[in-house]
């Protein structure tokens, strides 16, 4: 029985360190882009991606982080991923699209992307939505993937 307690122990203390250690990346992160120049207009089509932390500055793939920007009037592809994928918006207004389900975003507000589904990023007329995509495991590979799509 005590051995049982301590097993419940050891995985809260763990959960607790992880979602510390979450909250403090994502406050670094949040930080970093508020500091970077803000970009609000790109002259190609697809819009910007930049990526701001993933394995060459952890060592680890576990998680990447990249800003992205759409312009006005995008509209993407259906496509899936092969990570989970966490959608916060920082300005501007990002139409979710999931699993043929739209949920308007904006800024503060989170969308959410499992493995295997169909998710769909379009923005309106009202100008360009600037968002953190924070990907689980890590996929620094999306920047590479964007890059070849824009030529």
């Amino acid at each position: 029985m005590n051995n049982a307690k301590g097993s419940v122990t050891a995985r809260a203390r763990i959960l607790v360190i992880t979602v510390f250690v979450a909250g403090c990346v994502a406050a670094f992160v949040l930080g970093r882009a508020a500091q970077a120049p803000d970009r609000q207009t790109s002259s190609a089509p697809q819009g910007d991606l930049r990526l701001i932390l993933g394995e060459q500055q952890l060592g680890s793939k576990e998680i990447s982080i990249a800003e992205r920007l759409w312009p006005a009037n995008y509209e993407g592809a259906e496509h899936s991923h092969a990570t989970i994928e966490v959608i916060y918006v920082l300005s501007g207004e990002y139409l979710h699209i999931l699993n043929g389900q739209t949920q308007v975003l904006g800024p503060g507000m989170v969308g959410f992307i499992k493995p295997g589904d169909k998710a769909r990023h379009t923005t309106g007329p009202r100008g360009p939505a600037k968002a953190l995509l924070i990907s689980v495991p890590g996929d620094e590979g999306v920047v590479e993937r964007f890059r070849q799509r824009a030529r």
